[in-house]
Formats: C-alpha cells, sequence, structure tokens
C-alpha cells in the first residue's frame, strides 16, 4: 500500500512539476516560477516527482524493502530538486543580462492600429533588432503608418506615440 501512495504523490508531482513549465493557477495556488525567480514550488515538485516515483516504483514493482526504497527515492528526489533549482537560477540570472533598451525617443512602424483610448502595436528598431511594442495615441493610426514614440505608461507597459514630424520621413 505505501509503494501505490508513494507512485500518486510521485504523479502529483510530476503533473505540477509539468503545470509549472507552462504556467498554471489552481485556485490560490500559485505553480508558475513568477517574477520573483524560484520559488519554493519550483524546487519542490522535482523532488516530490523523483522521491514517489522511484520509492514507490521501487517499492511495488521491484518488492525492495521499504527503508532502502525511501533512501534511494530522497536522494533521487534531492538530485531532481537540485538540477531543477541550477537550472531555474541560471534561466533567472540568463534573463537580468539582456540589456534594457530605452525607445523613447524612436520612430516606430504601427503593426496593430491604435486610436485615443485604444491600444496596439508598434514595430521599433532597436540595435538588438526589431522590437514590437504596446502603444497607444491621442488620434487614430492605421496600419504602417510611421509615428514617434514619445513616452512610457506609469502605470503599464505601453508607450504613448504621436505622428512623426515630416522632416523624419524615410
Amino acid at each position: 500500500m505505501l509503494g501505490i501512495i508513494l507512485l500518486i504523490i510521485g504523479g502529483v508531482g510530476l503533473v505540477l512539476t509539468l503545470l509549472s513549465l507552462v504556467g498554471a493557477e489552481i485556485g490560490s495556488f500559485d505553480v508558475d516560477l513568477g517574477d520573483s525567480g524560484v520559488g519554493c514550488t519550483s524546487i519542490l515538485m522535482p523532488f516530490v516527482t523523483g522521491f514517489g516515483l522511484l520509492a514507490g516504483g521501487l517499492i511495488v514493482f521491484a518488492d525492495a524493502n521499504a527503508a532502502g526504497a525511501l533512501i534511494s527515492g530522497a536522494l533521487a528526489g534531492l538530485a531532481l530538486a537540485l538540477a531543477a533549482g541550477v537550472t531555474a537560477r541560471w534561466l533567472w540570472r540568463s534573463g537580468q543580462e539582456l540589456p534594457e533598451i530605452d525607445v523613447i525617443g524612436s520612430s516606430a512602424r504601427i503593426v496593430d492600429p491604435v486610436g485615443a483610448g485604444r491600444f496596439g502595436t508598434a514595430e521599433v528598431s532597436t540595435t538588438l533588432g526589431d522590437q514590437q511594442i504596446t502603444v497607444t495615441a491621442d488620434r487614430d493610426f492605421t496600419h504602417n503608418e510611421r509615428v514617434r514614440v514619445v513616452a512610457k505608461l506609469d502605470d503599464r507597459d505601453a508607450y504613448l506615440v504621436e505622428q512623426l514630424p515630416f522632416s523624419d520621413l524615410d
């Protein structure tokens, strides 16, 4: 019976680990890494998966004694948790190495139409390549119109654009 319970625990850990890769929220239980870096769930779920599946599998399928199976499962869980922590930390640090580019003052091309009170998308050429940004404006701009980015909105990850002066047209 202990082996079946451990297999169920390992299966739940595996499902939650897979959900954390794509991000999901079950009620108030968040299984996403989030913006703050590595969370307890991202380290705990691989441990639970390795521990439960290995220990339960040894008990059920290999008829191993419970103490040896639990120790083997714990070691496998620790190895998976360590690998998950190292990987998550590397991903978190590599995201911080990207330079932040200031697009205010740059010209942009409207990709999705934008208007007063509506948001759209514009494409800005940067040193890292073309980047799409969310924009809004005081008047309507249609697809492929050229605009200038004049300000970043404080409460959103969006920018205010205005008509590009004729002297700046390509």
